[in-house]
Formats: C-alpha cells, structure tokens, sequence
C-alpha cells in the first residue's frame, strides 16, 4: 500500500492499522521510517493508526475502543463499511 506493507487494512473505510513491537520500531532510524509511512498513507487519503505492541498485548479494550471511535468517525465522513485485510496471515 503506497508502497509500503501493511499490518491491518480496511479498504472500505480508508483505515490503515499498525502495531509497533520494539524490533522494529525502537531506533530513530526506525521511528523516523514509520513517520515517513504513515504520511505517505495520509498524503493518498488514508487515515494511519498506530498501537504498540503492549497496547495490543496488554490494553485490548483501549485498542478496541479506539479502533471502533476512529471507524465511526470515518463512516460519518462518508467511508463505507468494509472488512480488514492482513499482512500478518
């Protein structure tokens, strides 16, 4: 997607997810790659979110709920529904 690989991707809504583990997200090298992703996904009309890898594994709800505020949000603006696709499969 914008030449880039992608966790989660709901099409339907414009909605790009990532969940950021230490691995790969802990240098400045790193961080600064991921700022250059997501603005390349903004600058074509997609609305980045990023979690990291201890929101995912250790505040669920909070995840959720963010997830599920941001996807009403973007259906009020006109998004249709659609499902999230995965690289992580």
């Amino acid at each position: 997607m914008n030449g880039y690989k992608v966790d989660f991707h709901w099409p339907g809504l414009g909605l790009v997810v990532e969940t950021d583990g230490l691995r790969y997200h802990r240098t400045a090298a790193q961080q600064t790659r991921d700022r250059l992703r997501d603005q390349a996904h903004t600058a074509a009309g997609l609305t980045p979110l990023r979690f990291a890898h201890s929101q995912v594994a250790f505040e669920p709800a909070h995840m959720v709920a963010t997830l599920r505020a941001v996807a009403r949000r973007l259906e009020r603006a006109g998004r249709g529904r659609g499902g999230p696709t995965s690289s992580l499969e």
